[in-house]
């Protein structure tokens, strides 16, 4: 056994992914980088199947594609039969679609008792909004996310809008959810249904509010440059165009690193403490933010990070790609067709981050899929592409 088949700890589990857009295709992309068996159900009539350009080779490594009409009784039937011999449905469309061709939960446990059964949507399948269709854009306003970032400024993206942070939490969430239930069936040999809700992943990062609105206050609103922990603390512009750094200082020790690095040794005495210190946030914040305003944001991250300051400039994300960090751990690695991809956001002892093949042709694996795993003939998948079931 090769080192990395080793690795490929969901091996031998085999995937029906019916998911579209970001949020499910990312989750099917991680389980395949960790060994699963991804078998993508596509359609030549779908225009955005057909595009297989922009992310969606980014989104769709390591997976099978096979071209299938759902619409019709004999791809119910042909997807029947591959349920049968498979472990996890992943569906994101709108509550009644599958249910409508036979290919709902209720349905396909009767032909997979323990079959994992993960329905990702915007508000959740039940409660008075299951019907509304949503997108992650929607659902960041909807969250309360959008309201913490601030009044509408163009310059910041949107208030909070874009770029859309709901489908990638969502994929972290359905993966985490996928990896729970196969532990749960492994131990009991049961299925499962899980009820994926967008909006609720989102609401989950937002501790903080919740923990202030618990508190009494009645509107957690944008917090803005404030780090109620770090006097001096936020993120301070730099010499150069949009050129930012953030900067936290919350105990003694970072306290003398910072002065150290601004040469202000007169600043120590007068704000030993801690209390001192962010009595005198305001002051101490606008005496950072000059030092700052005269140095490029590289060069002032790494006077402070010598310094024993905690800091880190604001990088885009061609940046963020050249990072030596995370070119250090594989964190972009080359695809065989030389595109880059995202790496599991993990590693293990060796340093291994999950398989990375190309994104599939559309129907390309149409031959391994109704030949190899269903046992259709030669003859039997022409009849079927004629008649437009496979395609």
């Amino acid at each position: 056994m090769s080192a990395e088949r080793g690795q490929l700890v969901l091996a031998g589990l085999r995937v029906v992914d019916f998911s579209w857009i970001i949020a499910g295709p990312m989750t099917t992309k991680m389980l395949g980088a960790m060994g699963a068996e991804v078998i993508k159900i596509e359609s030549t009539t779908r225009a955005e199947h057909a595009a297989r350009g922009g992310s969606y080779p980014l989104l769709n490594n390591n997976k099978h594609s096979c071209t299938i009409d759902f619409t019709k009784p004999a791809g119910q039937e042909l997807l029947h039969r591959l349920v049968a011999i498979s472990d996890v449905v992943v569906e994101n469309f709108s509550a009644r679609v599958l249910a409508k061709y036979r290919l709902g939960y209720e349905e396909l446990r009767k032909i997979r008792p323990d079959l994992l059964y993960v329905s990702a949507s915007g508000v959740g399948r039940t409660g008075p909004q299951k019907d509304w269709l949503a997108y992650g854009t929607l659902l960041q306003a909807y969250s309360g996310r959008a309201g913490l970032i601030g009044p509408p400024n163009l310059k910041l993206e949107a208030m909070g809008i874009l770029p859309v942070w709901t489908d990638p939490v969502t994929a972290m969430w359905e993966t985490m959810a996928i990896l729970a239930a196969i532990h749960h069936r492994r131990r009991t040999g049961d299925g499962a249904y899980v009820d994926m809700s967008m909006l609720e992943g989102t609401v989950t990062l937002l501790p903080e509010a919740l923990l202030r609105h618990s508190l009494g206050s009645e509107r957690a609103g944008p917090g803005g440059n404030e780090d109620g922990e770090s006097a001096p603390g936020g993120c301070f512009r730099c010499a150069g165009e949009d050129d930012w750094i953030a900067v936290a200082v919350r105990s003694d020790a970072e306290w003398q690193g910072l002065w150290t690095a601004m040469e202000r040794p007169d600043l120590a005495a007068a704000y030993g403490s801690a209390a001192a210190r962010r009595t005198a946030k305001a002051e101490l914040d606008s005496v950072l933010g000059g030092w700052l305003a005269g140095r490029h944001a590289e060069a002032a991250e790494t006077t402070l990070l010598a310094c024993g300051v905690p800091a880190a400039r604001s990088r885009n994300f061609a940046g963020v790609i050249g990072d030596e960090q995370l070119a250090a751990r594989g964190m972009f690695p080359h695809l065989a067709d030389d595109k880059r991809t995202f790496a599991l956001p993990w590693r293990d002892a060796t340093g291994w981050r999950g398989r990375a093949e190309t994104a599939p042709a559309l129907g390309g694996s149409n031959a391994y899929v109704f030949g190899d795993l269903l046992g259709l003939s030669e003859d039997e998948i022409a009849a079927l592409t004629a008649e437009g079931v496979i395609g």
